[in-house]
């Protein structure tokens, strides 16, 4: 006769086992917790910027983290386990109501904008892969070639009297590509707006002037660059994040007054009819006295100027679109992160204020919850409104002009 023996798994697994695994489980839901705190108070020191960069892109997850964590502390609490329950709860709390009060926050500002939400962009799935139409060369400067992108419509997506999207990308001045944004070109080309996504000179050397006329060069050449593809060249619209929407608004903003300069003609383009700029570094010298990001503020404004703002006060002036702001600009879209933690949110609500106090056309949106780059995950709340946000622009202002 055979015997059936009965082995618990609690018993077969070693207690040395079982106790660092209790532990581990201790540390990651008192992380977890930590992390999501402080994505509600980002003004924590490191922390802050961290746990808004995680959090706010999917806070759909942390829900689910806190909710997993509960589960654990019902269980402890059943065995009697006093410590672990207790913390457990505690932790468990923390992070559901925390990521919660990110999600509902940001699904009630994606409503008010009236934008529409998929379930990806709550679940924060991985970025689309959307390679150009066509890479085409634009100038050759310094031994180097700069090359762009271009994403053109379907033939069911046709332009009509749709602008070109001329987007400038963004790192720091120093890094980044053409290709960055390659899921929001496809999806703008595919409203009907082409997107020419260019290449600029980085530094290091410092790039205050060059970078600018880049973008006016690639400007300047639309016409050769764009219209063989059977694109309407004689309307643009300069798009930039980070250091690219500094590019975006100082080279519109410039165009418009005649002070910029080109890298490969003397004659100016004409000016963009409208300009977007998300979570911009518009003005450098503030960006340097902020110094977010641990330095990093002042590591790529020196990079960019060559010095500080006592050093080259002229430099800071030229490459900062704040000094530009006069009466009779084009229309502007100005889209940041509410707690953005490197191009304070306080600067670009100050450039759209002085914008206004011009009695210029000015938007200004800061997404809750969201920090620089937000966008970076395409899939999530925050990059699906600024992509909305983005188009109702170019719908109601620069197809009109």
């Amino acid at each position: 006769m055979n015997a059936r023996v009965r082995i618990s798994s609690r018993s077969a697994m070693p207690r040395w086992v079982r106790r660092s695994a209790l532990g581990l489980g201790l540390v990651v839901s008192g992380l977890v917790a930590l992390i999501t705190l402080g994505a509600i108070v980002p003004a924590v020191p490191v922390l802050g910027y961290y746990a808004t960069t995680w959090v706010g892109p999917r806070p759909l997850w942390y829900v689910v983290f806190g909710l997993v964590i509960a589960v654990g502390a019902v269980v402890a609490w059943k065995r009697g386990k006093r410590r672990t329950a207790v913390w457990t709860t505690a932790t468990s709390a923390v992070t559901a109501i925390g990521a919660a009060t990110v999600l509902i926050t940001q699904l009630l500002y994606a409503h008010a904008q009236n934008v529409p939400l998929s379930a990806d962009d709550v679940l924060a799935v991985d970025q689309p892969t959307a390679p150009p139409d066509h890479v085409i060369n634009f100038d050759r400067v310094e031994g180097r070639t700069l090359r762009a992108g271009l994403w053109t419509p379907r033939a069911e997506d046709s332009q009509g009297d749709k602008p070109i999207v001329v987007w400038i990308h963004g790192g720091g001045f120093a890094t980044g590509s053409r290709y960055q944004r390659a899921g929001d070109y496809r999806w703008l080309a595919n409203h009907g707006y082409p997107v020419l996504s260019i290449d600029y000179r980085l530094t290091p050397p410092p790039r205050w002037k060059d970078a600018s006329d880049d973008v006016v060069c690639a400007m300047s050449r639309l016409a050769r660059l764009a219209r063989p593809y059977g694109v309407d060249t004689s309307r643009t619209v300069l798009v930039g994040g980070s250091a690219g929407g500094s590019l975006a608004l100082n080279v519109g903003y410039g165009l418009e007054t005649g002070h910029i300069a080109s890298s490969c003609t003397a004659r100016l383009p004409a000016p963009p009819v409208a300009v977007a700029g998300f979570y911009p570094a518009a003005d450098l010298k503030g960006t340097w006295q902020d110094n977010g990001l641990l330095g990093y503020g002042r590591e790529i404004t020196e990079g960019y100027t060559g010095g500080t703002p006592a050093q080259y006060p002229e430099r800071y002036a030229y490459a900062s679109a704040v000094n530009r702001v006069r009466p009779g600009l084009m229309p502007s879209l100005l889209v940041t992160g509410a707690s953005d933690h490197l191009i304070r949110e306080s600067r670009v609500r100050g450039l759209a204020d002085r914008l206004r106090q011009a009695h210029d056309d000015v938007r200004f949106n800061a997404i809750p919850y969201s920090d620089h780059a937000f966008d970076d995950t395409y899939h999530s709340i925050a990059g699906a409104v600024g992509r909305n946000l983005l188009l109702r622009f170019l719908n109601g202002t620069a197809s009109r002009a």
